[in-house]
């Protein structure tokens, strides 16, 4: 398995599978046969929990996980074996916020340090704020990753002092399973299952508690050690960068590159630089996104036309049919009953 952040372009921390291990252990399951179905071997992370994991052997681990115990809830338990450590600087840096709600919010910005195959993002409202998990559509991830990391989030808030019962309810995109109620008994909150997005909230009167650790200095530190770590992570993943940008902000309308190179805090003129040594155009960049992603809602939800038209930063339903036909050679409608079949 190789390690190194920047020789895949999705992965996720190697703490994951470790703690998935310790988890499977629990249940009287010997992790090792369900790794080397992913070609994963404890062997080659276990010295190394800062290390990272490609993403796509991680869905092949969690469905085998999922095979193996027969339980779709079984990723709700793996977060028993999660410590704030196991995200690294991440880890202290929410150990050092002023109070939960900053942690939570440092988590949504420096996310990608645990996983880039997700577009995090976090949404307020007077008096709630949700970790929002949006898909990326090119990459497929287990529902079970999902339901870990909101689950690991609940746990890291009791433990850095959050008031009890946290969370007010969860959004999940997973369709319901026949044991649904485990969701609700562990995150003793209203889950809506089959939702359009995923979203952990949280009631904000439950985090806005002094920080167990709370440290400005240190603070400080711990994110310039993330950042630095980020940094290096994506240090030739500028492409990946504006990809991630076009899925958060399509909705509202296509960006221009002037938008996204004010978004990574520098000129146009350098981006289109940085895009030309990694050979690829915003413009080809933006129908590659949009294209992933009209395969993804024609393929995995029961979005209308019009809806996903919009979602691709379409002006009009026409204009999205037009450009999916040069795509794809069918109509959107077309397109989805042959996924189907």
């Amino acid at each position: 398995m190789n390690s190194s952040p920047t020789q895949t372009e999705h992965t996720t921390l190697a703490a994951w599978p470790l703690a998935i291990c310790q988890a499977l252990e629990a249940a009287g399951i010997n992790p090792d046969p369900l790794l080397a179905t992913a070609n994963l071997s404890r062997s080659d992370f276990i010295d190394k929990p800062d290390g990272r994991v490609d993403v796509n052997l991680m869905t092949v681990f969690w469905q085998a996980v999922e095979d193996e115990t027969k339980n779709p809830a079984f990723a709700l338990s793996v977060a028993n074996y999660v410590q704030p450590m196991h995200f690294r600087a991440l880890g202290l840096l929410m150990l050092t916020t002023e109070n939960l709600e900053s942690a939570i919010l440092k988590l949504g910005h420096y996310s990608e340090l645990v996983s880039n195959s997700v577009t995090t993002r976090v949404e307020t409202t007077p008096d709630l704020i949700g970790l929002c998990i949006d898909p990326i559509a090119s990459v497929t991830i287990h529902p079970m990753s999902v339901d870990s990391f909101y689950a690991t989030l609940l746990a890291f808030s009791t433990q850095l002092g959050a008031l009890a019962d946290p969370i007010d309810h969860v959004e999940l995109l997973r369709p319901e399973p026949n044991t649904s109620e485990k969701w609700q008994q562990r995150f003793n909150a209203p889950v809506q299952f089959s939702a359009k997005q995923n979203c952990l909230w949280f009631k904000r009167d439950a985090l806005n508690r002094p920080g167990v650790m709370g440290d400005k200095q240190l603070a400080a530190f711990n994110e310039s050690v993330v950042k630095e770590y980020i940094s290096n992570m994506n240090s030739n993943s500028v492409r990946l960068k504006v990809k991630g940008i076009i899925v958060t902000m399509l909705e509202n309308g296509e960006p221009n590159l002037q938008t996204i190179a004010d978004q990574l805090h520098m000129s146009e003129r350098s981006l289109r630089r940085r895009l030309k040594e990694e050979d690829v155009s915003y413009r080809d960049l933006l129908n590659e996104t949009r294209m992933e992603l009209a395969e993804h809602y024609l393929e995995q939800t029961q979005l209308p036309i019009t809806a996903v038209s919009l979602r691709l930063g379409f002006t009009d339903t026409s204009n999205f049919s037009r450009a999916f036909a040069r795509w794809f050679k069918v109509s959107p409608s077309q397109y989805r009953v042959q996924a189907k079949e």
